[in-house]
């Protein structure tokens, strides 16, 4: 997953990119000159190259919500690792003028990965510890979401930081309880390397702390069971 802020300024927007594998600063938003027809992106995403040139890495269009009718763009993005990005930028009241948020449409299947780590639910009801697989180890933290409003939602946001140090929003976890009563949590989660990927955090007969649980893989037998996805 990717953390992004689009900004106003004189010539255009600016654009600033963070993923757990690496930030970018400095991309520019500039106006098309060559679009001819409505499907045309109306802004080029362009940045600069070691040598100077100038490199377009994605484009942006002006949307306007059939919903609430309201202002947004949508952008397109190719990262350094050469996965594509789609996205929404949207103004909220909580955001200085000239200032979008930037929510990254996380669609897709998740993949299956052999997975570890831990969850350890912490004195204030959130969760902390670390997602591992054979080429990435990360520590997150769950922090439980104050916008829940139907029971399909998630009920913490799964959280990590970039090199830089920006949070990022990394997946969703969900409480559940299996057929024996047996109290879990359903983790979906974003891999550095861009996939999409789903997990069960256990209580361990050996922990020794009923307050961690583990990290295993989802098997078909638990993904049978029902399915939850980013929200």
């Amino acid at each position: 997953m990717l953390n992004c802020k689009l900004t106003d300024n004189a010539t255009g927007y600016s654009l600033e990119v963070s993923t757990l594998t690496f930030d970018i600063a400095g991309l520019q938003v500039v106006p098309n000159p060559h679009k001819a027809k409505d499907n045309h992106p109306d802004y080029h995403v362009v940045y600069r190259t070691p040598r100077g040139n100038m490199m377009r890495v994605g484009a942006m269009w002006s949307a306007i919500s059939e919903r609430s009718k309201a202002a947004y763009f949508s952008i397109t993005l190719t990262d350094k690792n050469n996965k594509t990005w789609r996205m929404n930028a949207v103004r909220n009241e909580t955001l200085p003028d000239g200032e979008w948020a930037v929510v990254p449409l996380a669609g897709g299947e998740p993949e299956p990965i052999m997975v570890s780590g831990t969850l350890e639910l912490l004195d204030d009801n959130n969760m902390a510890g670390t997602i591992e697989s054979f080429d990435f180890s990360f520590d997150v933290v769950a922090v439980e979401s104050e916008t829940k409003s139907d029971e399909n939602h998630p009920d913490y946001h799964l959280e990590a930081r970039s090199p830089g140090g920006t949070i990022i929003r990394v997946g969703s976890v969900w409480q559940a309880e299996s057929q024996k009563g047996n109290a879990y949590y359903s983790v979906a989660f974003w891999s550095p390397r861009g996939s999409q990927h789903r997990a069960n955090a256990v209580r361990s007969d050996d922990a020794g702390d009923a307050n961690i649980f583990n990290l295993i893989p989802l098997t078909e037998r638990r993904e049978a069971e029902g399915e939850n996805a980013f929200a």
